[in-house]
């Protein structure tokens, strides 16, 4: 009897069963339509389950009329349409935000049925033209409703970023790219909890990178409307509400992933104790890491008895000179941007120690402006806050939020080398890290005001392109977690000096 790895349910695999048989048995008279043509991958990705379980080849024929009935993603990539904001009348679902993000895994999750590298090259290419036309700063990409644009002032609906998040997930499962697990991490420190409140009472349906104002105002939205981007329970529509509590939990059920030779992989990092069975082994790893805030981890491996199988280590894109220590010895060969293998016997006791150094990036986006990282977060420049009730639903609270300091700066860099331009202060880190006041790394800089740079329609208006002039005098300003930011400027202009 096969069980399943989380409900130990035995009736769960019969109930799948029967029930994709019915779906195969009624799908030519009764096909998919509507929202289903373009979601199709996602039920591929339970058939697969299944028939890894079970093998029956009906499986795999229901997958086939999936995808033969559903959106052709490839082909719309392949020939991408949607290269600036879309509007009115060429809305419709292939420019759905939330679709876009879903369809992230589908050539991925297809490729496991065709074996093809042509699948599995094109679902790179997906995420590669999403971020060419509509990227943004924090590892998203605008969708509010529909493909915005590169523009930081558009919005990004919540639901995207959970969906994006396990097309990610699922993704690296199937094609093992680093690059895709430094993605993971970005958006998951940065915009997930970037549209929340910090005690996750309060959601955002849509989030700027550019957030200057949170208010009940019309802002210049593909097809959003005025509440979306409150502070609240179920700001413009109930479907973030219910779906964006699926981003924390699988994203720490994919922290770890088997790796080839009957080994582990750990894809990405953040405090953790995992349990599983290797080679009819049971092994524990703990890991302890106040990472993405500090550049260590640590973990300490605990097989039942010796053991010898591959420990995979994500080793980021971003860091330099990574330091790898197995029992306090030094493990060379790693390198950024790869999974590198530790092969050994493990016993009880073992430690592995990394440590991923973590310099100052700046990185150039809209309209030449700039946006500044350090290891897998991105840093906003802090806003003062004005939190405004605007109603109450039970616990929950609607809030606007609104700026009690200035927000239009033009950074001021070192043109020989942009990353002197900041200053790094560590801070204890605290219960709620992805907070205004308990942001535990912070970042400081100088800067001038912009005095001709305003709001337009709630939002600031388009950037200036950079390098801009400013006569107004130098201020210091700080910058903290893009996560930690309720309000906040993320893409700057920078100074011509």
């Amino acid at each position: 009897m096969i069980i399943p790895e989380l409900s130990a349910d035995f009736r769960v695999i019969p109930a799948m069963q029967k029930y994709f048989a019915y779906q195969l048995s009624q799908i030519d008279e009764h096909p998919l339509k509507e929202w289903a043509i373009f979601r199709w991958h996602d039920e591929v990705v339970s058939i697969l389950w299944l028939y890894n379980r079970v093998p029956d080849p009906k499986l795999l024929d229901l997958a086939r009329k999936l995808h033969a009935q559903g959106h052709d993603w490839e082909a719309q990539f392949a020939q991408f349409g949607y290269t600036d904001k879309v509007q009115a009348p060429n809305i419709g679902l292939a420019s759905h935000g939330v679709n876009n993000g879903m369809a992230l895994k589908a050539a991925a999750v297809w490729s496991e049925i065709t074996g093809a590298q042509a699948d599995r090259d094109a679902a790179l290419r997906m995420l590669k033209t999403l971020d060419e036309f509509h990227g943004q700063p924090n590892g998203m990409f605008s969708c509010d409703e529909h493909l915005a644009g590169r523009n930081p002032s558009q919005g990004t609906e919540l639901c995207t970023v959970v969906e994006t998040m396990y097309s990610l997930e699922t993704e690296i499962s199937v094609l093992g790219t680093p690059m895709l697990a430094d993605r993971l991490e970005k958006i998951t420190f940065n915009s997930l909890p970037g549209t929340f409140t910090p005690d996750m009472w309060g959601h955002q349906y849509d989030q700027q990178a550019n957030q200057v104002l949170v208010s009940l105002g019309k802002r210049d939205w593909s097809s959003n409307g005025p509440d979306s981007n409150i502070f609240g329970l179920e700001p413009n529509f109930g479907c973030c509400t219910a779906n964006m509590h699926q981003g924390w939990p699988k994203f720490v059920s994919s922290l770890w992933m088997g790796a080839p030779g009957n080994g582990l992989t750990a894809v990405a990092y953040s405090p953790n104790d995992l349990r599983t069975v290797v080679k009819g082994v049971t092994v524990a790893i703990s890991e302890q890491t106040d990472y993405p805030f500090r550049d260590s981890v640590r973990m300490v491996v605990t097989p039942a008895h010796p053991v010898a199988f591959p420990l995979q280590l994500h080793i980021p894109e971003w860091t330099q000179h990574p330091e790898l220590k197995v029992n306090g010895e030094a493990v060379s060969g790693a390198r950024s941007g790869t999974f590198f293998t530790v092969n050994r016997e493990w016993k009880a006791g073992d430690r592995v120690e990394l440590r991923f150094p973590m310099p100052i990036a700046v990185t150039h986006w809209y309209h030449n402006s700039v946006a500044v990282e350090r290891g897998p977060l991105v840093y906003s420049l802090k806003i003062g806050e004005q939190w405004r009730k605007e109603k109450q639903t039970g616990p929950a609270t609607d809030y606007e939020v609104f700026p009690t300091t200035p927000w239009n700066y033009a950074l001021r860099l070192n043109a020989q080398d942009p990353a002197k331009s900041f200053r790094v202060e560590e801070r204890p880190i605290g219960k709620q890290p992805f907070s205004p006041d308990g942001a535990p790394v912070i970042l400081y800089a100088e800067a001038r005001r912009l005095p001709e740079w305003v709001l337009t329609d709630d939002s600031a208006a388009p950037l200036p392109v950079s390098p801009v002039q400013s006569k107004q005098p130098v201020e210091s300003v700080t910058l903290i977690p893009y996560g930690a930011a309720k309000l906040r400027l993320t893409a700057m202009p920078y100074l011509s000096e």
